[in-house]
């Protein structure tokens, strides 16, 4: 796993369960992510529950990766995940597109 600017709050079993949860997602919807300086963007097909959860694992990463913006939007029906850096930090966004492998 790529290092992140800052500790993760999760302990190893949340931490796990969360890593689960952001897999199965991706297993359901089918993402389609793209980087640009300081700002990536993760749009998933729509499907029962996609949008709720990923509302729920953003408002969770809010929570412990507090260095980036999580937003979770619609687009063109499409539930999409917006993680921004602080405005020249563009950095800060790479190891989380790492996960995302972009």
């Amino acid at each position: 796993m790529t290092d992140l600017p800052l500790a993760c709050t999760l302990s190893a079993a949340d931490g796990a369960d969360r890593s689960r949860r952001w897999r199965q997602l991706a297993a359901d919807a089918a993402p389609v992510a793209r980087r640009t300086e300081g700002r990536l963007e993760v749009r998933y097909q729509p499907g029962p529950g996609v949008l709720d959860e990923l509302r729920a694992l953003a408002a969770g990463e809010a929570e412990c990766c507090s260095f980036v913006a999580w937003v979770v939007t619609e687009q063109a029906g499409n539930p999409t995940l917006v993680v921004s850096a602080p405005a020249g930090q563009p950095d800060l966004i790479e190891p989380i597109a790492t996960l995302f492998r972009v």
